[in-house]
């Protein structure tokens, strides 16, 4: 089971790398705010597991700049 949470925590932190990238390159490239707030609703799902699969470990975690 630990090892299950680490290997996601890892996918999690290269998909949240990953579209970190697809939603500068929205914003400054082709403005599309849509686009942007698609991947920026991705990000924050991955976030919220990344947030309890860490709650496990007893580290409490606080989004910065979470979307409405």
């Amino acid at each position: 089971m630990l090892d299950k949470d680490l290997a996601r925590v890892l996918d999690l932190l290269e998909q949240v790398k990953e579209l970190n990238k697809m939603i500068d390159m929205h914003k400054t490239q082709s403005n599309d705010s849509f686009m942007v707030n698609q991947y920026q609703d991705m990000k924050n799902r991955f976030l919220e597991e990344l947030k309890e699969i860490l709650s496990d470990f007893q580290i409490e975690v606080l989004i910065k700049d979470k979307a409405a």
